[in-house]
């Protein structure tokens, strides 16, 4: 609570920064539109678009919101949506719950607006607003993952209950939902116990029900889909509703923020590089793992299946690694590999045979591997490194796009691991070079991926493409630049250098000669890149190959518009020179 008071005046004007753009649209509509409605249907409008601006602002907010440490840091991703006002004393309501639920369930209460730094919104008829949010985007209890992957658990009807307005696929479904109650309807029986809200915490006696669907009561199960219906007001229905997408939530409001670029895709992160600085994090503890026993060998992979159910299907420690599994997910428990190699690293020494899950055999916390610092949920060391789980941070929101292959000379056994220079066979591939391991981060899903429910994300096709799926599929030791997939490499131990060293841009082609197929490509002021308005397929795979080199922002405005019609603005010159001096 006294971090939540200290963040709260640089929340409030985040806030109201992120509120200005939707309200200043929202008056600045022609008035023809404001005299179509009555008085009390525009103040209604004026309250749930109040009330959305503010969630979004508090989403994009959260790290800010809920800091952790000494002095307080940000930890948690952004993306959260508050608990809804479930039920709180005279003087707190609008206050958001400390926690609502059950883990993945989906709740219904007041607006918190207390919490948001916002007076009360109320409709037209004087009711405060009314809220429900996705079990998968409340802050708590939290789901286990949250990323633009991860669908809504909303779907909106039209009045007669027939078709669907919003939600008819999943990446359409609503994050959550705002309801104006409208005056009381025959049988809806409100108390008024003070305060700015009633105090009455009974959403049936607000919340109305049409085509036997009621607004006032969600699915009760984890992960659970609610319907809810949008009627036209009239004697016996008056719900007013506004929603918030996906959509909205990652690509119009958290893209604002330079975090998520960074915490992904840190190009400031030592040892520099074009990967993911949360794949390049997570590669660096398994290095330090192999630097850390005798045999210098890695740990085996968790596998491509937890195992488990929703809502719990990407909990931590169902990630532990499995005897013999060399192709699979990163592994968060390295007991099994413990056993056999005894790595020196700061709590592993306390890992007890037989509990491969116990908290002293997690590889990824943060006083075994402090590159995690910045993409797990503990700040600091200090912040009692014992119970470090990483949770809620960069790792563990987005560990479903991450993938780990170990070569067979590398897996955990009481011998030395390989010389890949030797014994090449004994290594992975990839660009004609040879590694002990590698990293996969799985960009976002291209055509024909799905990643909407637990089973779609065990599915590493729903991920990966071309060789790299092959592999991590027990296929081969080849690995490629393929779709967007993005590689990290360790290389083995040598005679030169006798410690794992990361290469996180061993994913790449010579920048120089993918570089120069795009350049074969310029016709004077013509770029023949384009295909009828489209990106011809050698050029958009020339420009993901180039994710990483100095030259992919030249290449992504290469292929983009206004480049496209024609190379003749300064812009796209310049993009032609870089791509020139690409290395």
């Amino acid at each position: 609570m006294a971090a939540q008071r200290q963040s709260g005046a640089a929340l409030l004007i985040l806030l109201l920064a992120l509120t200005l753009g939707g309200l200043t649209w929202l008056l600045l509509q022609p008035a023809s539109r404001a005299a179509a409605f009555p008085a009390r249907d525009k103040a209604t409008d004026r309250a749930l678009a109040l009330a959305k601006e503010a969630l979004l602002g508090y989403a994009a907010a959260y790290p800010e919101y809920q800091p952790k440490g000494s002095p307080p840091r940000s930890a948690f991703v952004p993306g959260h949506l508050p608990c809804p006002d479930t039920g709180n004393a005279l003087g707190h309501e609008g206050s958001e719950a400390g926690t609502c639920g059950a883990k993945g369930v989906t709740v219904i209460g007041h607006f918190p607006w207390r919490s948001l730094g916002v007076p009360p919104p109320r409709d037209g008829s004087g009711e405060c607003l009314w809220y429900a949010v996705s079990g998968h985007y409340k802050a708590n209890p939290k789901a286990d993952l949250l990323n633009p992957d991860i669908p809504g658990q909303f779907q909106i009807l039209d009045q007669d209950g027939s078709r669907i307005i919003a939600g008819a696929t999943p990446e359409d479904r609503p994050v959550a939902v705002l309801f104006a109650p409208g005056p009381p309807l025959p049988g809806q029986n409100r108390q008024h116990e003070g305060g700015e809200c009633r105090l009455d915490y009974d959403a049936r006696q607000f919340l109305d029900v049409l085509q036997g669907i009621d607004n006032s009561t969600p699915d009760p199960t984890p992960e659970g889909l609610t319907r809810l219906i949008a009627g036209t007001p009239g004697p016996f229905f008056n719900d007013r509703m506004l929603w918030i997408s996906r959509t909205e939530l990652f690509e119009r409001r958290l893209a604002r923020r330079p975090e998520p670029q960074r915490a992904l895709f840190d190009a400031d992160y030592t040892p520099a590089g074009p990967s993911p600085a949360l794949a390049q994090r997570v590669a660096s503890c398994l290095a330090r793992y192999g630097d850390s026993n005798s045999w210098k060998r890695l740990p085996w992979a968790a596998p491509l299946n937890p195992g488990s159910t929703s809502p719990d299907t990407f909990r931590n420690d169902r990630l532990a690694d499995q005897t013999g599994l060399a192709a699979g997910r990163p592994p968060f428990s390295v007991g099994r590999s413990q056993q056999l190699l005894g790595a020196t690293l700061a709590s592993l020494g306390g890992c007890p045979a037989g509990n491969p899950t116990h908290s002293a055999c997690r590889l990824l916390r943060t006083d075994n591997c402090p590159e995690l610092l910045p993409v797990a949920g503990f700040p600091t060391p200090t912040d009692n490194p014992t119970s470090v789980n990483s949770p809620d941070g960069w790792w563990d929101k987005w560990k479903d796009h991450l993938f780990y292959l170990v070569a067979p000379g590398f897996t955990p056994a009481p011998l030395p691991a390989a010389d890949c220079e030797a014994t090449p066979s004994q290594c992975l591939h990839i660009n004609g070079r040879a590694y002990a391991a590698a990293l996969i981060y799985a960009g976002a899903p291209l055509a024909g991926q799905v990643r909407d429910s637990g089973s779609d994300r065990v599915n590493p096709a729903n991920y990966l493409e071309g060789l790299n799926l092959t592999a991590i599929q027990g296929g081969g030791l080849q690995l490629e630049p393929a779709g967007n997939d993005q590689v990290v490499c360790l290389q083995g131990p040598d005679a030169a250098s006798p410690g794992f060293k990361l290469v996180p841009n061993c994913g790449n082609l010579d920048c120089g000669q993918e570089a120069a197929r795009l350049l074969a490509r310029v016709d004077g002021h013509r770029n023949l890149c384009d295909s009828g308005g489209s990106i011809l397929p050698a050029c958009q795979e020339a420009r993901t190959r180039l994710a990483g080199c100095a030259c992919q922002g030249a290449a992504t405005r290469f292929v983009s518009q206004p480049c496209l019609g024609s190379l003749n603005p300064p812009a796209c010159q310049a993009a032609i020179q870089s791509l020139k001096t690409c290395s």
